[in-house]
């Protein structure tokens, strides 16, 4: 690790792969439109699978290059990593920063070995692609073994200055790591459970829907509706059985695709930094730092509220470019507890930020607010109904009408079941979300700013709208409520305002 070191010879594999999802599309676009009609005997007929090839071979040998140049090692204090093919490119990390030390490994990666290793500062990274699983561990260790070094050095210098006869005391226990616990397992019963729980027909819609607009001139539609027509002549119930089938196939697909994701979901915790593994065909190992926790997040849907269940998440802070465009830890929002009964969640929670309460807000809006949620988006609905009506078909206002019930529905549980509470320097504020019930935990000093937001009517019927600012990310997120009593908004200022005077 002292000297430079290469990438293994895997990296050549996943280069061959990293080449066929940059020409995917023109790949797709050869097999599906002319592969069938592709005439052999014409040699104009090889121009296009000729410039794909050409493409293809430039990716290939631009991937061979940059994992034959690339070479990483550690000098004095830093990780650095050398890469380029024309221009060189040199990154260093000061080992003392390194935070996280994140992994992932697709299905290719895991039947040759392989790993993606991403190695994190608060405010950068850089990303080793790809290495065996054997050199992965080594430069985790031996980082963390130079970030003890240097730690102990540190200690030492700053401890002969005060007490020569402490540094053998100081130096054991700084060597001494901390004991790994493992917090939350999610066994396959669990898993089937979150699965059938979770909204898969929506997910199995955004996974397939590209693919199926892709694909839908070589799809045999006709196949369906022939199939549908035996049962029954009538167009409604040929629509309906379609639809059915449709419905059906997305809610299973979305079933699979949810296991495959959260398969043998584990949450470690090595002294404050929090180790989640997870997947199936792509298994990643993230790590998440407690201090740099901002606000704690419940999200629970009405559906598994009736079973008791509810997963929890932590918003954190990431000051780094993304490198990896799925790393979740970017995005500011990492799902610590995916799937857990609601009361040994909390229990987990509090052993992770004993510093915080997490008591339950006080449920309860204006009624002077149930109107404001619903009736503007209904105007536009019944405007646009009467135009669909005019032009087209009668029976839309039907499905208006359903859609302004459901948002009626929906302002009656805002209504009733939204709310905050102020404990001291903490406060919980519970929103109603489109599936279900969303409460947010942060503490005083996580406060970045507040808005407070009246219009006219609003200020007629004495109310507001108000928003804690929080850092997320690179960015901030906004927490709040629509429609509160001015007086409740006063004096949540006058709490964020007081915490401000003491900082």
């Amino acid at each position: 690790m002292y000297s430079p070191q290469k990438l293994h010879p895997i990296s050549y594999v996943t280069g061959i792969i990293e080449a066929i999802k940059q020409n995917i599309v023109l790949i797709i676009i050869f097999f599906v439109f002319n592969i069938r009609d592709f005439d052999y005997t014409n040699i104009y007929a090889y121009i296009f699978p000729g410039i794909i090839t050409i493409f293809f071979l430039f990716s290939f040998i631009a991937q061979v290059l940059k994992v034959y140049n690339t070479r990483y090692w550690i000098e004095n204090d830093h990780f650095i990593l050398a890469t380029g093919i024309f221009t060189k490119e040199r990154k260093e990390l000061n080992i003392r920063r390194i935070q996280t030390l994140d992994t992932s490994q697709g299905i290719v990666n895991q039947i040759v070995g392989g790993v993606n290793l991403q190695i994190k500062t608060p405010s950068d990274g850089l990303e080793l692609d790809t290495v065996s699983k054997k050199q992965s561990d080594f430069i985790q260790k031996t980082i963390k073994e130079k970030q003890s070094e240097l730690s102990v050095e540190h200690n030492q210098a700053d401890i002969q200055l005060e007490n020569q006869n402490e540094v053998s005391d100081t130096v054991t226990n700084i060597k001494s790591e901390p004991q790994s616990v493992s917090l939350y397992k999610l066994n396959f019963k669990e898993l089937l459970l979150m699965a059938l729980t979770s909204g898969a027909i929506g997910v199995a819609f955004a996974t397939l829907s590209p693919i199926i607009g892709g694909l839908s001139d070589v799809i045999p539609w006709h196949w369906f509706t022939d199939e549908f027509s035996q049962i029954s002549q009538a167009i409604s119930v040929i629509v309906l059985l379609t639809i059915s089938v449709i419905i059906l196939i997305s809610y299973i697909v979305g079933t699979l695709i949810v296991i495959i994701r959260n398969f043998n979901y584990t949450v470690i915790k090595n002294g404050n930094q929090l180790n989640i593994k997870y997947g199936l065909f792509n298994v990643k190992s993230i790590t998440v730092p407690t201090d740099r926790v901002q606000a704690v997040v419940e999200k629970q849907s009405f559906l598994r509220k009736l079973f008791g269940y509810t997963s929890l998440h932590f918003v954190i802070t990431s000051d780094m470019d993304g490198l990896d465009g799925e790393d979740v830890t970017l995005n500011g929002n990492v799902m610590i507890l995916p799937f857990i009964k609601r009361e040994k969640a909390y229990e987990i929670i509090a052993g992770l930020m004993p510093n915080m309460k997490f008591e339950d807000a006080k449920e309860g809006m204006p009624w002077s607010g149930f109107h404001r949620y619903f009736w503007q988006p209904s105007v536009v609905l019944i405007i646009i109904a009467a135009i669909i009506n005019h032009f087209w078909q009668p029976w839309v206002f039907l499905i208006a009408g359903i859609l302004i019930l459901l948002l009626i529905i929906r302002s009656y549980l805002v209504i009733k079941y939204s709310g905050l509470k102020m404990n001291e320097d903490e406060l919980v504020v519970r929103n109603v979300t489109l599936f279900g019930f969303k409460n947010s935990y942060f503490k005083q000093d996580k406060i970045l700013g507040m808005e407070v937001r009246r219009n006219p009517f609003l200020i007629k019927s004495d109310l507001a709208n108000f928003n804690f600012i929080i850092a997320k990310a690179a960015g901030n997120e906004a927490i709040g409520l629509k429609f509160n009593p001015k007086q409740h908004v006063d004096m949540l200022q006058s709490w964020y305002l007081r915490g401000d005077h003491h900082q």
